[in-house]
């Protein structure tokens, strides 16, 4: 139930957009791909779809994961202006966002003026799987290292 339940929401983030074929190799609809995936930070989610669609200035891209305890959606505006940006959603941070190449993206989030994650988002040369390690310590607390997740393209 669930796992529909995050489908209907990325549908209709999808339909809301009108996400179409663009040239940015990132836009478009990741599901993390567990068994590929080696998750260090916490308990692996059950489903984690990535949403990323055209905006002024790079893409919004949104996040739905299902846990054990719930369902909780966020809305991250990948911005290559170098800047600090608020995510939308319930655990407030700001994310800052360097393109280093057409195929990757590194990411700072920072947390009551600290840097606590550093993230780097690398494509496949076919475009086809997304690869997302990070480093840094949790809102709780936590320090984790390479915790690498696995996206393929839908």
């Amino acid at each position: 139930m669930l796992r529909r339940t995050v489908l209907v929401l990325v549908a209709g983030l999808v339909w809301s957009a009108g996400l179409t074929a663009q040239s940015d190799p990132f836009l478009g609809i990741w599901e993390i791909n567990l068994v590929k995936s080696s998750i260090t930070r916490g308990a692996p989610p059950k489903f984690e779809t990535v949403v990323n669609v055209v905006e002024p200035g790079g893409f919004r891209s949104m996040l739905a994961v299902v846990t054990d305890r719930g369902t909780s959606v966020e809305i991250h505006h990948y911005n290559f202006d170098g800047n600090f940006h608020q995510t939308e959603a319930a655990d407030p941070r700001e994310l800052s966002f360097k393109r280093i190449d057409r195929r990757t993206i590194v990411s700072d989030t920072r947390r009551n003026g600290q840097i606590t994650v550093t993230r780097r988002f690398e494509l496949a040369e076919d475009g086809k799987t997304m690869t997302v390690t990070a480093s840094g310590t949790t809102g709780g607390g936590q320090k984790y290292t390479n915790d690498t997740r696995i996206y393929d393209k839908k």
